[in-house]
Parts: C-alpha cells; sequence; structure tokens
C-alpha cells in the first residue's frame, strides 16, 4: 500500500460547504482513533465521512478504505464486508477478525465504516477489538447512534447552513434585501444548475431559494430531492407545495422535527409519483443493494399497474425523479437507504414474503444459468456477473435459512454457487452458508452430497484439514449410486492428502478418481480439478512423462468446451514440470500464459502460484532482481490472502528458491528487492512478470551521516516528514519555513536519490537504521 492507497470513491457532483465541519473532524481525527459521524438519515453523513477521509489519507501511509454497510443485514458479515473491502482474502467468521487483526496490526491505515446504525452492536464489537489489535488505526463511522466504544468521539453532523435563527426557529418571511450566501442556498444553486439548463441564483430568486431550504432545515438529502423538482415547477410552485405538505404532516419544532423534515419531503416527492411509479418503488425496496432491468422485471412486475413491459420506462421515470440512481456504465439502478425503507414501509407483510420470494427465486435461476455455462467460453464473464450480485445471493440464502422449509433452496443455490465462491476465493463465507444450510436439512438428497463435496473442498483449500477428513467421511456415506459425486469424493480426499504433504498417497487416489471421472465425463470445473493436482504431484514426484502426459490430456478437454479456469491451472501445472526438469523457457511461457487468464478473474490463490513459479522461472535464467521482486510481491499477496500454502511440498520449494536467491544476490539485496516487490500492487507484479516494467530496485539508505548518504541533514529532516505522510505546506508549518522552500528541498531529495515518487522517499527512510 502507498500514501494514495484505499478504494474511496470519486466525487460525482460538487462537494459543497462544511469547512467548519471538516476542520472540526480533522481536528478530531488528529487525537482521536475512533469518530463517530451522528446525525439523522439525508444530513449528509456519508458525503462528510469520504471527504474527510479523502483529505486525512495523506496522513496514513496504507491508505483510506471504505466499507459500505447499507446493504448488509447479518451482523456476523460485518468482520468478512471489512476484509472484503481491504482486499483479504476469504476466512471463517472467527477468523475473518483474526485475520483483520493480524493484517491491520502494523499499518497505518483509515477505516470508513458506512451506514452503522443498523448494525451497531456489531461494528462497536468490531471497532473495539480492531482498535486494541492495530495501534496504527484509525476508524470514521457514520451512524445514526453512537457505537458507544470506549475511546469513541461522536460529531453530530448538522444540517447545512440555511439561514435558521439561534433559536433554531426559522425566519420564513421573505427578506426585502438580499440573503446573506448560505450553503443549503448554495447546494440548491448547484443541483439546480445541473438539472435546469441556464439555471443561476440571482438577486431575484435567491430569497425564495432561501426560504425553501430554511423550510427544509438545511438537509442535504431533502434540498436535492426539492432541486429535482424544477423539472416540472417553478420555485414558488415548489415552495407552496411543500408549505402543504408540512401542514398537512403537522412539522411542528420537536426533537424530530428534522426527521419528519424528510419524511415531508420524501413523502412529497411520492406524492408526486403515479400509482404504478409509487408501486414500482416499493417493490424494489427488496433489493438490498444495486439490480438490473431483468432482476426488476422478474421480480417486481405484476398485475395492470406494473406489467413487464412497463418496467423499463418506470425505471427511467424513478430515475427522473431522482428516486432511484442509474449507473449509465453498467445499467445498474439502485435506491438511497432512506428511499428504500419509505418504500419498504408501503409493503404489506403478506406482500414482502411473496416479493422476497420471487427475489430468491430470480436470483437461484440466474445462478444456475451461470452454473451451466462454468464449462463454456464465458466461465469467467458469468462468475464475475455474479459479483456484481453478492448483496442479492446473500439475501436469497438468508431467506432461505429463516423461512421454515425454505433450506433445501439454499442448499441449491449454494451447489450451483460452488465455482463462483472457488473464483472469488471466499471460502470462509461458503463454508458458513454450507453450514448453515447443511444443519436445517436432513441427510440424503444429491444436494446435500454436493453440498459436503463443497464444505469439504473450502476446508482443504483454506487448511482446516480436520475438518476437511471430517466432511469427506460423511460424504463417503452420502453418495450412494452418483458415480460422479463417488469420483469427486476421492478426488477431495486426495487433494487433502496432497496439502498434508504426501504426494504418493496422494498420487495414487488422484489416478483413481481421473480413471473413474473420466467414466462418468468431465461436465463441471471441479471435476476437471484432478488433472491439475495429479500431475503437480507427479512432477514433485520426479514423474515428468507421466506428469506432462496429464497436463495434455487436461488441455484437451478444456480447449474442447472452452473452459478457462482449470485451464489456466493446468498451464500452471505444466509450467512447474518443465522448470523441475531444468527447461525455465518452456516454464516461463506456460505460467505467463496462465498468469493472462489469472488477470481476467479474482483468482488471488492462483495469482499468488503464478507469481511465485514465474520468479522460480526468472531464477534460473539469472534473473535475479526481478524473481526476488517478484517474491516479495507473491509473499505479500499470500499474507493478505490468509490462506495456507498448498502443503509443506510447496512451501519447502520456495524455501529453497528464496535460499539459493540469497545466495547470490546477498541477504541485504533480497531483503531490499522482497521489500520493492511487498510494496507493489497486484497489476505491477504482473506487469514485471511479463517484462513490462523495469525491475531496477530503489537505492538502499546509507546510514544517516555516513559518506554514501547524500542528502543534508535539513532534507534527511524533511525526507522523514514525507515519510510520515505530511504534504510540502503541512512540512513548511511544522519546520517553519516557506512551502516553496520545502518544494525546492523535495525536488533535490527526488533528484539525489534516483527516485519518481514521494512513496519511494519514504520507503527509503524507513529502511534507514
Amino acid at each position: 500500500m502507498n500514501h494514495g492507497a484505499g478504494n474511496l470513491p470519486a466525487e460525482v457532483t460538487r462537494f459543497i460547504g462544511r469547512s467548519g465541519e471538516l476542520a472540526e473532524g480533522a481536528r478530531i481525527l488528529e487525537r482521536a482513533r475512533l469518530l463517530t459521524l451522528c446525525g439523522a438519515s439525508g444530513v449528509g453523513k456519508t458525503r462528510l465521512a469520504l471527504r474527510l477521509a479523502a483529505d486525512a489519507r495523506k496522513r496514513h501511509p496504507h491508505g483510506a478504505w471504505l466499507v459500505e454497510l447499507s446493504g448488509l443485514r447479518e451482523p456476523h458479515l460485518v468482520p468478512r464486508a471489512v476484509a472484503e473491502a481491504l482486499h483479504l482474502h476469504d476466512r471463517p467468521d472467527a477468523d475473518t477478525v483474526e485475520a483483520l487483526e493480524e493484517f491491520l496490526a502494523d499499518r497505518r491505515l483509515l477505516l470508513v465504516l458506512d451506514t452503522c446504525e443498523h448494525l451497531v452492536d456489531a461494528c462497536a464489537m468490531l471497532a473495539e477489538l480492531l482498535l486494541r489489535a492495530a495501534p496504527g488505526l484509525r476508524i470514521l463511522a457514520t451512524s445514526q447512534q453512537p457505537l458507544n466504544v470506549m475511546g469513541e468521539h461522536t460529531y453530530l453532523v448538522p444540517p447545512l447552513d440555511s439561514g435558521v435563527g439561534a433559536d433554531g426557529a426559522a425566519d420564513c418571511t421573505e427578506p426585502s434585501e438580499p440573503s446573506e450566501p448560505s450553503e443549503s442556498v448554495e447546494l440548491f444553486g448547484d443541483r439546480a444548475a445541473g438539472i435546469v439548463p441556464g439555471f443561476a441564483l440571482t438577486d431575484a430568486n435567491r430569497p425564495a431559494v432561501a426560504r425553501l431550504c430554511r423550510r427544509l432545515d438545511g438537509l442535504p438529502l431533502a434540498i436535492e430531492l426539492a432541486a429535482v423538482r424544477l423539472r416540472s415547477m417553478t420555485l414558488e410552485q415548489i415552495a407552496a407545495r411543500l408549505d402543504d405538505r408540512f401542514r398537512l404532516l403537522g412539522t411542528a419544532r420537536s426533537r424530530h422535527a428534522r426527521h419528519q423534515t424528510l419524511r415531508a419531503a420524501v413523502s412529497w416527492t411520492h406524492d408526486l409519483c403515479d400509482p404504478s411509479e409509487r408501486l414500482l418503488w416499493a417493490r424494489a425496496s427488496v433489493f438490498p443493494g444495486g439490480f438490473d432491468v431483468e432482476a426488476a422485471e422478474a421480480v417486481c412486475a405484476g398485475g395492470e399497474e406494473v406489467p413487464a413491459g412497463d418496467v423499463l420506462d418506470l425505471l427511467g421515470r424513478l430515475v427522473d425523479k431522482s428516486v432511484m440512481t442509474c449507473d449509465r456504465g453498467t445499467g445498474r439502478y439502485r435506491m438511497l437507504d432512506t428511499l428504500r425503507e419509505f418504500g419498504a414501509e408501503r409493503l404489506s407483510p403478506a406482500d414482502l414474503r411473496e416479493l422476497r420470494r420471487r427475489h430468491r427465486d430470480h436470483y437461484l435461476a440466474l445462478v444456475r444459468r451461470a452454473a451451466d455455462g462454468e464449462m463454456g467460453p464465458r466461465q469467467l464473464a458469468l462468475a464475475g456477473g455474479l459479483r456484481d450480485e453478492h448483496h442479492n445471493l446473500r439475501a436469497a440464502l438468508d431467506h432461505c435459512l429463516r423461512t421454515p422449509g425454505e433450506a433445501p433452496a439454499a442448499l441449491r443455490m449454494l451447489v450451483a454457487l460452488h465455482f463462483y465462491w472457488v473464483l472469488t476465493g471466499r471460502f470462509g463465507e461458503a463454508r458458513s452458508w454450507l453450514a448453515r444450510a447443511l444443519a436445517r436439512t436432513p441427510p440424503g438428497g444429491a444436494d446435500r452430497g454436493w453440498a459436503l463435496y463443497s464444505a469439504a473442498a473450502f476446508a482443504a483449500a483454506q487448511g482446516d484439514l480436520a475438518s476437511a477428513g471430517s466432511l469427506v467421511d460423511e460424504l463417503r456415506d452420502a453418495h450412494g449410486d452418483d458415480a460422479a459425486l463417488r469420483a469427486c469424493t476421492e478426488q477431495i480426499h486426495a487433494i487433502a492428502t496432497f496439502v498434508a504433504g504426501d504426494p504418493e498417497a496422494a498420487r495414487a487416489s488422484l489416478e483413481r478418481a481421473l480413471a473413474a471421472q473420466a467414466a462418468v465425463g468431465f461436465d463441471r470445473p471441479h471435476a476437471l480439478v484432478t488433472f491439475p493436482v495429479l500431475a503437480a504431484a507427479l512432477g514433485v514426484l520426479g514423474e515428468a512423462g507421466r506428469a506432462l502426459e496429464v497436463a495434455e490430456e487436461g488441455l484437451r478437454v478444456c480447449a474442447a468446451t472452452g473452459e478457462q479456469w482449470c485451464r489456466s491451472y493446468l498451464l500452471w501445472a505444466r509450467a512447474l514440470v518443465r522448470w523441475l526438469e531444468g527447461d525455465p523457457d518452456a516454464a516461463l511461457a506456460d505460467v505467463l500464459a496462465c498468469l493472462r487468464i489469472k488477470e481476467a478473474s479474482a483468482d488471488g490463490v492462483g495469482a499468488a502460484l503464478a507469481l511465485d513459479l514465474t520468479a522460480y522461472c526468472l531464477a534460473a535464467r539469472g534473473e535475479g532482481d526481478r524473481a526476488a521482486i517478484l517474491l516479495g510481491a507473491s509473499g505479500a499477496l499470500w499474507e493478505r490472502l490468509r490462506v495456507s500454502m498448498p502443503g509443506p511440498v510447496y512451501t519447502g520449494v520456495r524455501d529453497a528458491e528464496l535460499s539459493r536467491l540469497g545466495v547470490r544476490l546477498g541477504p541485504e539485496r533480497l531483503a531490499l528487492a522482497r521489500g520493492h516487490g511487498a510494496a507493489l500492487p497486484l497489476g505491477e507484479a504482473t506487469a514485471l512478470a511479463r517484462g513490462e516494467r523495469d525491475p531496477a530496485l530503489p537505492r538502499a539508505a546509507p546510514p544517516a551521516g555516513s559518506a554514501d548518504d547524500p542528502l543534508t541533514r535539513r532534507e534527511r529532516e524533511i525526507a522523514a516528514l514525507v515519510a510520515e505522510g505530511l504534504a510540502n505546506r503541512e512540512i513548511a508549518e511544522r519546520l517553519v519555513i516557506s512551502k516553496r522552500t520545502v518544494d525546492s528541498h523535495v525536488e533535490h531529495i527526488l533528484a539525489k536519490l534516483g527516485f519518481g515518487s514521494r512513496t519511494q522517499i519514504a520507503a527509503w527512510t524507513q529502511r534507514r537504521p
């Protein structure tokens, strides 16, 4: 990670005002490790948090990372959501917290937990655990209520300045002079200009805008909803309609007045929708996150008011009214949480049950279609498309497991999702869902057998060989007359044996599994896994001829169907055999072909394996620096994945290669190269593996004050502040010198060290004794 690391989204509209809130929030974050921004829905907590995080990112060398919790309903999934945001590999629920603690322990990082109020206990517990484990961690949360964690600082986010008096009552008289500029008026003007070409705030319309914003209590969401009405109404009509709505709802000032004002604004928008639009709004609230037109038609259509053929038009009309947003690049729709909750309130319990059933049926059918294409050329695209539906998949599974009699449907969905869990590396989450579903279904049936297979496979992948063994024992009693399941049972037993460190015994079981699978046919990617594992086992046992035969046979099966994922592992296995046989050039061609396929997927384990083997090939070709850098990059990736390497045989090979590189390069240069590689993003490491990036190492830092240290005392002082993440202006303030002087010093430092970025200065400084 580096000073620009993180996943904060870009701002798509102009950030208005909030200078006081930003200054106070920044001051609190300087001294506190947990800041919770509190306030009612629509007050702008998320937008303020994202701007605070963006401003604070430079002070956190390992980045600022957003965790969106609005689409989450299960408290136990909160740690998993944080791990996914940080790109950590999936683990079982209990291990996820431990993995987060280990990962964050030595990092200076800002975590933004957005929308905590419906998961406040889970968020509070996780925040407390992580803050204790990671002294360099800061957490910025948004919630309608505090987390009530020791050391928490809370800040009540006020509405935008709208000319409200000190007693809280808005002056609703029309001012005779132009009103003073206010943040809420500026926000309305900015959003209105984006909606109505040519709109501008003038002395003539500013008083009406100011009055409107005061009546909306300066709530950003309410103001933006009001601005949308300019498409079809004048300012005067908007104000008159708003006055009527407030009188109807009785918004007398009280401690709940702002909530009532927001509800009034949403109710007003709801009233301006026709019955069909209102009904689609309510029905679409069943989606916890984004959704596409196909899903809306399958789940929300029905009756005379929302015929399937009208859904697309109705969605467009709701987008025009700002009830929904549409990502033009993906065609996916979503609603703000406040609007989704408002729509859900308009559903009867019976309607909600029916919509959740439709939702489940749609996503079960979607998953099955993806599974039917697992062996074809669209394999990776189909599995990748399911990633966009992850919140919907979770909601469908949760509905099945909470509804009496629906657990078998969850089991069917989980079996169809096997390849999706594999490709996205969500082994721990898969195991959690499978355990819940298996506990709720009786013995017997093909779905239960394949679910046991999935659970055993994911346990073995995570190095939990005891659980894998017990699941395999249960599976042996469950496969019955299913020849394909019997073959896969032998396969998973063999894989667990190989991971345990016994390639000879694994080879015999894999040969039996391959023969059994050949007899029934290879109709799923998991059936093909036997080929690369057997080829690798034969390779490390020195049976290169047979290993290459197995790899070629598997590649022929993949070529006949267009299958890519297992093909990548077969290329890796063939590369391993060729490297072991002393042909690094041929091996390198294979492993780079494997890596190209990995770039099109989220298969982190496959990428780590490929980077390791690329490094071995480069080392054999005499490219020690590039090999060491790649081993640093793969080592960091293995750490992020939080999975065991594939057994002691694999780790023994890797350790031996590192030892040989240490002898060739020397321990200091090896450490420098591995540290450089560990800081590379995966995309840059892949480019280096392909030879598209310069493998030159940064210059090692000499002892301070030595003849080899090119920096002056002042330059060393400034370099240390750069390493802290300070900008040039902040360094100038700290040292009481001009910013221009700091700019000049930083340029000299970069030139003397031969660097091109501040990140390299920071790394150089941290290596100094």
